[in-house]
């Protein structure tokens, strides 16, 4: 066994708030910073930004004329050896008619095909479900499904599987570990392989911080290493050819 399967897996950040002043997430540079430093303080040493896409109340062009300018403002403060690589996502709202449109690709993680989705928070209808599943099965983009948790309850009980079986992946928030009342649910999700990666979700440094480092630690016991791994190597396979806002010429 090399010196490399010998060290404890990181983890990486599949869904943050921390570009300034673009959504509910990050008000300010100082703030972004601070949660950049914190979540390299946790060992996670990538961190995609997804910042609220609303189709219903912005514009495409304003969205990412936005994110353009919030990742230099960030980038201004990024510091290789006291922050994450940051990679530019998006957390699109499901919209009526999602699976055929035609900028899907522009929402991506920037380089990659893979396209983070909130879900309405209510029961999915069948056709929101088949929009989804839709979008899968075109073999076009790696969709996720942005912090399960929150919309579960309220779904039917072959709803999760069906959207398995179409290749849909699964993120979950830290905190869905953290807290006692969702603990063994999200663990038991987890190892029948019914969350695939995990987020922070983080917004801020106060009320919703970054808190991946516990999670991580709770997997580890309950599940042990090889699940960090086996999470590891999925979400090394969603950011395949992903381009980081260092390597971005603006």
């Amino acid at each position: 066994m090399s010196d490399s399967d010998n060290r404890s897996a990181r983890v990486i950040d599949f869904h943050s708030h921390v570009l300034p002043g673009i959504d509910d997430g990050s008000s300010s540079l100082s703030m972004s910073k601070k949660i950049m430093e914190e979540t390299r303080r946790q060992k996670v040493k990538k961190m995609v930004a997804s910042p609220h896409f609303y189709p219903d109340s912005m514009s495409l062009d304003n969205f990412l004329r936005n994110r353009e300018e919030a990742a230099k403002e960030i980038l201004s403060v990024w510091n290789e050896e006291t922050c994450p690589t940051l990679y530019l996502g998006a957390e699109v709202a499901y919209y009526d008619g999602i699976s055929k449109s035609s900028f899907l690709e522009e929402l991506t993680i920037k380089g990659t095909n893979t396209l983070m989705i909130e879900m309405p928070f209510h029961k999915w209808s069948r056709n929101e479900i088949s929009e989804i599943i839709n979008i899968a099965l075109t073999g076009n983009f790696n969709i996720i499904l942005a912090h399960i948790e929150r919309y579960l309850d309220w779904q039917d009980k072959d709803t999760l599987k069906r959207l398995l079986d179409a290749g849909v992946y699964i993120q979950s928030n830290a905190e869905n570990f953290i807290e006692m009342e969702t603990q063994k649910k999200a663990l038991s999700m987890l190892k029948k392989g019914e969350i695939h990666i995990l987020g922070s979700d983080t917004h801020n440094t106060s009320t919703r911080p970054q808190t991946i480092e516990k999670a991580k630690s709770i997997i580890k016991e309950e599940l042990g290493e090889d699940t960090i791994r086996e999470m590891l190597y999925l979400s090394k396979t969603l950011l395949d050819g992903a381009v980081s806002i260092d390597q971005m010429w603006f």
